[in-house]
């Protein structure tokens, strides 16, 4: 498991961002413009999937390369936007934050977190299918029914007590990481109680950059594993409870 975090995920608001920016925002940053690419898994020239992302004109898509991934997403039931990349190897936290600076200056901009990608994928995978699949037990895991009508009942693993756990709200996604920034459209939702909270913290580094973005560094390195816990659900608390 790689000491570095190896994912970014960045929420926005509905309508902040359009696909073909952020992928030549991205794929400029990550110097992946001499690259071949798969776009929705078809084998590329990064420039070629450029120009298909403009063409086809939609509010997502899904971008691979040996070493990264990037894919944005629109959620209108959700009212947002998610911009989710990964690095195979991960990456220092300054280079991570070259790329999230990017994208500071929207007015849409709501949270950044950086994450160790395999701890948040056990964190939240519910499914057993998920655990045989990976030669994984579950069977000293919490279960619970899925809250589906028979046949389609069954039970899956209870992740709802997690410190990783991750779930979509309406214009935020409630998560935890390391390296934390939000900016003024995370505050309208979760309430400013929060944001005062947070800042009076001496548990965390907690600064406030240009355009009210609050960045917040708990630990040197991403979360792994459940010796972190107290610290989860000590931001947790800060940031959503």
């Amino acid at each position: 498991m790689s000491m570095n975090a190896d994912k970014v995920e960045m929420v926005f608001k509905l309508d902040s961002l359009n696909a073909v920016d952020v992928a030549r925002r991205v794929v400029d940053m990550l110097c992946l413009q001499e690259s071949q690419v798969r776009l929705y898994g078809k084998a590329m020239s990064a420039s070629l999937a450029l120009q298909k992302i403009a063409k086809d004109d939609k509010p997502f898509f899904n971008m691979e390369a040996d070493a990264a991934s990037i894919h944005f997403a629109t959620m209108k039931a959700y009212q947002q936007q998610l911009l989710t990349i990964s690095k195979k190897e991960g990456l220092e936290l300054a280079k991570w934050e070259e790329i999230i600076r990017l994208f500071l200056d929207y007015e849409g901009f709501a949270q950044a977190c950086l994450v160790n990608d395999e701890y948040l994928l056990w964190q939240n995978a519910a499914d057993p299918i998920q655990y045989q699949a990976a030669g994984r037990s579950y069977s000293h895991l919490p279960l619970v029914s899925n809250g589906l009508p028979s046949p389609l009942q069954k039970m899956v693993v209870d992740t709802s007590g997690n410190p990783g756990r991750r779930i979509i709200k309406i214009g935020y996604v409630e998560m935890i990481g390391h390296a934390m920034w939000f900016g003024r459209p995370f505050w309208s939702l979760v309430g400013e109680d929060h944001r005062r909270a947070l800042l009076a913290t001496p548990a965390y580094q907690v600064t406030t950059m240009s355009n009210d973005i609050i960045r917040v560094l708990a630990s040197d390195k991403p979360f792994v594993d459940v010796t972190t816990k107290a610290v989860q659900e000590d931001l947790r608390r800060l940031l959503f409870n």
